[in-house]
This record gives structure tokens, sequence and C-alpha cells, in this order.
């Protein structure tokens, strides 16, 4: 990728950086714009993410992508409590519980008391329930095998791990911002 012929090195809309701080080798600044285009793309990702959240309510008869999440980490760990539920597909519980209560209606989950502590409700699929994830699944998977064929197993890897990484980034930062409204500067 080549470097813009004019660059603002060390800030991005008026933001620093951290280029300026001490001295800019030829390979740092040569890396500059490539961390930004990862910068923007993760933005446009998370973008195309928000917008299918946004798009993904209301179509009779279909499974939401938050729903879709939720049975496929019931797929992968066959039982969980509403509660890892949430923590397992990043939802709050009292939106994981209104979907159980909605798949539950439609024969998709079933919640049942555990055997060795009649406190605890566990979730898992039904028979239905694991059809429509496999089908679902397959569909999906189809979709990026098609779309990342072109991609090769150890770029795909790489990928995985700058994503972990992005990941990170914003946990950091959001650990750094602490909860909303505690903010001193008002």
């Amino acid at each position: 990728m080549s470097r813009p012929a004019e660059t603002n090195a060390g800030t991005h809309s008026g933001i620093d950086t951290g280029q300026n701080a001490g001295t800019n080798t030829d390979a740092d600044a040569a890396r500059g714009p490539t961390i930004e285009d990862l910068r923007l793309a993760a933005t446009q990702m998370f973008g195309a993410e928000r917008r299918l959240r946004s798009r993904d309510h209301g179509r009779q008869g279909e499974l939401t992508n938050a729903q879709l999440r939720a049975l496929a980490a019931l797929g992968r760990d066959h039982e969980m409590t509403a509660g890892q539920l949430a923590r397992s597909v990043d939802l709050n519980p009292a939106s994981v519980t209104a979907m159980l209560d909605q798949l539950e209606t439609a024969e998709i989950v079933q919640r049942h008391r555990s055997t060795e502590d009649r406190r605890v409700c566990n979730v898992s699929l039904t028979p239905r329930g694991w059809e429509l994830l496999e089908r679902k699944l397959a569909d999906w998977h189809a979709l990026w095998e098609e779309r990342f064929a072109w991609v090769s197993d150890q770029d795909i890897h790489t990928a995985v791990r700058v994503m972990h990484e992005i990941a990170e980034i914003y946990d950091t930062l959001s650990t750094r911002l602490g909860p909303a409204g505690s903010n001193e500067d008002g």
C-alpha cells in the first residue's frame, strides 16, 4: 500500500496517535497509514454489524442475529444458564430472558431445572432448535467460505489474531473509561 502524498503524521482528526513521541523511523512512518487503514476497516465492520442488528428486528418467522448467536452458543455448549448465555453472546440478561421466552414459545429451546441444584435453570436446544441451527449454520458457513475462498489459511489465522487484538484495544478503552456517568469532567 502506498503512503498518501500528504499526511499529518501523528494526528488523525486532531487526535494525537502517539507517532510524534520519540523518533520516527522509516518503518514507523510506513506503518502509520496501514494501522489507520486497519482502524478504519474495524470501524466499518462495527458499522456493518450495527446496520445488521438494526435491520434484524421484526422479520416474521426469521431468527434475529442475536437469536442465531444464542443458538450457536447453545450448540457449542449444549446447555447453559441464561446468565452464561448472556455473557457468551454479549447481551444483557434481561434481553436474553425475553429472547428465551420467544424461543421457548417457538419450541426452539427448552428450560429445565438442574438435577444438581434445583435453583439453577438450564437452557438447551430442542430437536427443532438443533435442526434450525444446523440449517442456519450451513447457510452462514457457505457464505463465509464463498467470500473468503481466496484468502489463505495463514492469512485467516493472522486476521483472527488481529481481530482479537482489536477486541482487547476496545476492552482496554472501555475499562479506562469506566461505567457510564462516572466521568469526573462532567
